[in-house]
């Protein structure tokens, strides 16, 4: 499980605060220490759901990896297990039921982005809950609303992109418990929220610096990344990328299509129509404004939401998802010969890991921005190496909060020379370094396949 999907970077940052909950009590990312002000006291630039839930499992397992990621793997499958009981509930057939599940679990996709030790299982598990709460076939009970509510907020609590599903939950639970319900479905997404902002209140200086910093990033990416990136990021995880998007869009053209048939029949949209559409919009905006290949996760279920309607009201749709299914399948396949069988994938990162280590041996403190990520074994292997991690998506933070941190530092690892702190950069012409550069010796279409520089001091 620390092999494969490879160690990136955020799995580091998100495990570090909750190990630091497993054993202390306190949300503290230590590998930010001296990078990001407050950092070493309080973890704010992220909502704390998941890291409270990943520290959980760190206090009862073994503090590794492994342990978080096992735990999303339980979380993920949880989350299926809920679609499909939300697929059943809206009259679904029991073949399209089948089908949509499916369609979620083969998918790479999901290996690659939903069992990484980062909050996506986390964030789908509360907001399928929500959905769950809001189609309830008891009527006459306002509480459902209120839950409804509460789960949707710990969607959020677990990332912020669960403020998109909103308007999900939000149409369900109008259409099923009517207008008066409402004041119960806000009380509900509220009172999470005000125990947040209790936590951060004391601190909303380091909050603003924390938080504040990340709402910037997305702002720039949002303005410098073409129709082109955002595709790319988009399609990244999938597994035979343009394939997928072709099925993607047969999808959607087909949906609108019988859509518009059924809109022209009948003057109005059955309500499982109205939710795909409601759904697969609100994803979609998220991932356009965001450009962030992680959250592209998310639309895996309204996508087999959409099989499901199209395997219930034509024959294209079973024909469709079962060539989704069986690109899925092969594209597993695939990715399992080319990391398993055409080469020992765990031999090649323990020989890379081993080389990082000999580099490293007179150092007595690292930045890393490497991939794939070498702290946890570092961490086991060098106890006594004092690790930090690189600043969050190299965030807009004033170098004077963490220029003498960098230059604690004896030496540097990177995977990109271009993606270099620009402070960390010049930093490194002014002083004397001892530069050296490898790749892991794969193909380009290998998960490891990634440069590492190093610098060290002379």
């Amino acid at each position: 499980m620390e092999v494969f999907p490879v160690v990136w970077p955020d799995e580091v940052l998100f495990f570090s605060p909750a190990l630091s909950f497993a054993t202390k009590g306190h949300l503290q990312t230590e590998v930010l220490n001296g990078l990001i002000p407050g950092m070493e006291f309080k973890t704010l630039w992220m909502p704390p759901l998941y890291l409270l839930f990943s520290g959980l499992s760190l206090s009862f397992f073994p503090d590794t990896l492994t342990t978080v990621r096992i735990a999303n793997v339980v979380i993920v499958y949880a989350a299926a297990v809920g679609f499909y009981c939300l697929l059943k509930r809206k009259t679904f057939s029991e073949f399209a039921c089948q089908i949509a599940l499916a369609s979620i679990l083969w998918e790479p996709l999901l290996f690659r982005f939903g069992t990484a030790a980062r909050m996506e299982g986390l964030t789908a598990f509360f907001f399928i809950i929500s959905l769950q709460f809001a189609t309830n076939k008891d009527k006459s009970k306002q509480w459902y609303v209120f839950l409804a509510g509460v789960t949707l907020s710990f969607s959020f609590l677990s990332h912020p992109i669960g403020a998109s599903f909103g308007l999900v939950t939000l149409f369900l639970v109008w259409r099923n418990f009517g207008l008066k319900s409402l004041p119960w479905f806000f009380l509900g997404g509220i009172l999470p929220i005000l125990g947040w902002l209790y936590y951060i209140h004391p601190h909303w200086d380091w909050f603003e610096i924390q938080f504040g910093a990340q709402l910037t990033r997305k702002r720039n990416l949002l303005e410098s990344f073409t129709l082109i990136d955002k595709v790319k990021v988009f399609s990244f995880g999938f597994g035979f990328p343009k394939l997928r998007l072709l099925i993607i869009l047969t999808e959607l053209v087909s949906l609108a299509f019988i859509s518009f048939r059924l809109f022209k029949q009948f003057g109005k949209l059955d309500q499982k129509w109205i939710l795909f559409w409601i759904w697969i919009l609100s994803i979609g905006i998220a991932l356009y404004t965001s450009s962030e290949g992680w959250y592209v996760f998310h639309i895996l279920f309204p996508l087999a939401f959409g099989m499901a309607l199209l395997c219930d009201y034509t024959q294209l749709g079973s024909k469709l998802a079962y060539s989704g299914i069986l690109l899925s399948l092969f594209a597993l396949l695939y990715t399992n010969h080319i990391h398993w069988f055409q080469i020992d994938s765990k031999k090649i990162l323990e020989s890379h890991f081993q080389h990082l280590e000999m580099s490293l041996a007179n150092s007595k403190s690292v930045y890393l921005q490497a991939l794939p990520d070498p702290y946890f074994d570092l961490r086991k292997k060098r106890p006594d190496l004092n690790i930090l991690e690189f600043i969050p998506g190299e965030l807009d933070i004033p170098s004077e909060a963490y220029i003498q941190t960098i230059k604690s530092r004896d030496s540097f690892v990177f995977y990109d020379d271009q993606l270099m702190n620009h402070v960390i950069q010049d930093y490194l012409k002014k002083s004397s370094w001892k530069r050296e550069e490898w790749e892991i010796p794969v193909s380009g279409k290998h998960w490891l396949h990634y440069k590492t520089i190093v610098y060290t001091k002379k």
